[in-house]
């Protein structure tokens, strides 16, 4: 257990397996729910938050997940918190993941602050920035992947325009998952942080994290919109070829039919090489159907347009 003091408030810093000095902490100040915390550090993984009054004392306490290691299901990294205005309760947080964080300085600026509330908003606008400063590697793919539709579409590009959708679908659950402590931090200490520094800077991250995946949003459905307009455009131009295919095509299966007739005044029953010049016509046939198609683009990738830098042609 690590422990950092001010003037009027202490923070304790535990691992997961310290579950009984978590406890013996939360009954020393008597406050509740210390049994119902300590089986929580059971859960990995896992958002939730409950804010209670005891008289005229205010609480929150919960679990937030603050890390990803990759997009997998079970690889993040979260912590619960127990927050009075007596003293702050972290467990199973490693300050490392914050890279861009000088921890010695963040520490110093939440002995610094005048309540709890406001110092551990200190320490949730560490994890916004970080989550931030991950925005900056996700549009560096987005960029590229608007240049490659435009350059070289295909099915692969698609695929990848959905991926990073689905990635997207993560950072708003992190950022979301932080607003949600945010409010109910404000819920349980409004009268003492609404005009408070700390809490305007962290409204302003949340914002911006907001406002950067309303963005976001917005130019993958003109992508993907963009996707469903090639597609159909190349669909409804294959289906055209096989309309006119289907009626070029006719009257040599009709002259195929009569060809099949077995009447006694045929003159091609004496044709020597007739078989022969029927299977080179039927051979080159196909082949420059193929060609056609090929040369049109319709055999391929839907997505692949023949023409460099170009949508639909």
């Amino acid at each position: 257990m690590n422990t950092v003091t001010s003037d009027q408030w202490k923070w304790y810093q535990f691992d997961l397996e310290e579950a009984d000095g978590i406890a013996d902490i939360i009954k020393d100040y008597q406050y509740p729910r210390d049994e119902w915390f300590c089986q929580q550090l059971q859960k990995e993984n896992s958002n939730h938050i409950q804010v209670d009054v005891i008289g005229e004392s205010e609480l929150i306490y919960g679990s937030l997940i603050y890390h990803k290691k990759s997009f997998d299901q079970k690889n993040y990294d979260s912590f619960h918190f127990y927050i009075t205005e007596e003293f702050i309760i972290t467990a199973g947080i490693d300050l490392k993941i914050l890279e861009n964080t000088n921890h010695e300085r963040m520490i110093e600026r939440m002995k610094q602050a005048a309540n709890t509330a406001e110092s551990f908003f200190i320490l949730l606008g560490e994890i916004m920035k970080k989550h931030l400063n991950g925005f900056d590697q996700f549009e560096s793919h987005f960029r590229e992947l608007l240049w490659e539709v435009r350059h070289n579409n295909n099915i692969d590009v698609l695929d990848d325009i959905h991926k990073a959708r689905y990635d997207l679908l993560i950072w708003t659950n992190l950022i979301s998952s932080v607003r949600e402590v945010t409010m109910g931090i404000e819920e349980a200490f409004h009268k003492k942080i609404n005009q408070t520094i700390q809490y305007q800077r962290m409204c302003k991250k949340i914002e911006i994290g907001l406002t950067l995946i309303e963005q976001y949003q917005k130019e993958f459905d003109a992508l993907i919109k963009l996707e469903e307009v090639v597609s159909t455009h190349r669909g409804n131009e294959i289906m055209k070829a096989l309309t006119l295919l289907t009626a070029i095509s006719t009257p040599l299966t009709a002259f195929g039919a009569l060809w099949g007739m077995n009447f006694k005044g045929m003159p091609e029953l004496d044709w020597k090489f007739g078989y022969i010049y029927a299977l080179i016509l039927i051979v080159l046939s196909t082949i420059a159907i193929y060609l056609y198609l090929r040369m049109k683009g319709w055999t391929g990738d839907l997505l692949k347009g023949r023409k460099k830098n170009s949508f639909f042609k």
